[in-house]
């Protein structure tokens, strides 16, 4: 079985408004959109949100973002989330660190994982590593991710492909699949 696991799509880090937006983050809306779209006929969609308390340590990092039960921390509405899908919301970098993710995805038997979201160095990176030493093969979409900048981008695909195994593809080749 495989699943899609969209990581962080949130109002916080998508739109321009957003607390802690990421620039140009808007240009990966429509691929993300149309992988969504086809992986709900095939698989389940895993939507991970970031969800933080008002007193995070994290924001010692980060500026204030994605604090539970904000519009900042809901997903983007191009996206259109639907009660069929699954949501798993973490207050780390991992989607895996603090969740239910691995059970939820072993419950579905899952063996393959297709990974796509924000940001692609620090919480697409981090989820895509926790996958694969926990045993998935990791397919991460790059036209569907986006980093806080192209050094950080082309960085962290290589990094997966290079120390996880991941398979970097396109929303092509997954709509192809």
């Amino acid at each position: 079985m495989k699943a899609l696991i969209v990581v962080d799509m949130q109002k916080d880090f998508c739109y321009r408004n957003g607390a802690l937006y990421i620039k140009e983050a808007e240009k990966i809306f429509d691929s993300t959109r149309k992988v969504v779209e086809m992986a709900r006929r095939e698989m389940p969609v895993v939507f991970t949100q970031d969800w933080h308390r008002e007193d995070d340590r994290e924001f010692k990092i980060w500026p204030k973002h994605c604090i539970m039960e904000t519009e900042g921390a809901e997903i983007i509405e191009e996206l259109k989330p639907t009660k069929k899908d699954y949501f798993i919301k973490k207050r780390r970098y991992s989607a895996f660190f603090g969740t239910d993710l691995d059970l939820l995805l072993r419950e579905l038997e899952v063996e393959e994982i297709f990974v796509c979201g924000v940001a692609t160095n620090i919480c697409v990176l981090h989820t895509a590593g926790d996958a694969s030493i926990r045993g998935y093969k990791v397919y991460v979409i790059r036209d569907c991710t986006k980093a806080l900048s192209d050094y950080d981008q082309e960085y962290a695909l290589k990094h997966m492909k290079e120390v996880f195994n991941a398979e970097i593809i396109t929303s092509k080749d997954f709509c192809r699949s």
